[in-house]
């Protein structure tokens, strides 16, 4: 296994999370919130639930399923770039509409250009690509799982989302929910 491919998906999620911490002080005010316990409690169970599995098949967390090839980690690295170019190229279209939380802000338009023309969340697009990456590339049980946390915190959470959206911007969002797709462009 070549650990390079992993240190370089390392330093992506490091300069991702820089970036999102840095562009947090620039968004407009919060005029209403949505659910903020809700997706992190779905993220929790989901944890729980995949411990208990684990515990009852007898499969660590840390079972490695497989080593990865010099090949198969610059795939995996790709992959990543791929999901945090996406996620950042979504960031910036949605400029200071942005939220870590499910908000409403002060003057919110509905994005609808750019990546947001593929899917209705391309954040979490790209964020549950570069977990795919880095849970390829990883090998381990630990990896999957946290992908399939952070799956189910995301589908909740974009589900908060279009309630506040569709009730904000009724007609428009409708429509805009029959011509994109939410997560998978033209599939999902």
């Amino acid at each position: 296994m070549d650990d390079s491919t992993l240190l370089f998906i390392g330093c992506c999620w490091i300069a991702w999370v820089v970036y999102w911490v840095i562009m947090a002080f620039t968004t407009k005010r919060t005029v209403e919130r949505g659910g903020f316990v809700g997706y992190r409690l779905v993220a929790g169970v989901l944890v729980l639930a995949l411990i208990a599995a684990g515990q009852l098949l007898h499969v660590s967390a840390r079972s490695q399923l497989w080593h990865t090839p010099l090949a198969l980690g610059v795939a995996t690295d790709c992959i990543v770039v791929a999901g945090a170019t996406f996620s950042v190229w979504a960031r910036i279209t949605l400029g200071r509409n942005w939220s870590a939380e499910v908000t409403f802000k002060q003057d919110h338009e509905l994005i609808e250009s750019g990546p947001y023309a593929l899917a209705r969340h391309p954040i979490y697009t790209g964020l549950i690509a570069m977990a795919l990456g880095t849970a390829i590339n990883y090998g381990r049980v630990v990896g999957f799982g946290v992908l399939v946390a952070l799956c189910g915190a995301l589908w909740w959470k974009a589900r908060l989302e279009e309630r506040i959206m569709s009730r904000h911007f009724p007609d428009t969002y409708a429509e805009y929910k029959t011509r994109v797709r939410a997560i998978i462009p033209f599939v999902l």
